[in-house]
């Protein structure tokens, strides 16, 4: 993911926020994965995560294990 993307995942601290998302949608959840944002760099792997389905319970998602890739001139 780039870093730019990255950087813009809405930040959830508390489980029941979740409920705003939608499926595809993607966050950062917990202290640590939320300070990654500044303590990862370009080449690093980082973890981040996905909604695959929303139902009267809740949401389902999943974690994603990627690496941070370089900006394409874009401005955060």
């Amino acid at each position: 993911m780039r870093k730019l993307d990255f950087v813009r995942l809405p930040e959830i601290e508390k489980e029941k926020d979740m409920d705003k998302f939608e499926v595809g949608e993607r966050f950062l959840y917990g202290s640590n994965t939320i300070a990654q944002k500044t303590n990862k760099e370009v080449g690093q792997s980082i973890t981040y995560y996905e909604v695959l389905r929303k139902t009267h319970n809740g949401i389902e998602y999943i974690p994603i294990f990627d690496y941070m890739e370089e900006d394409k001139g874009e401005e955060i």
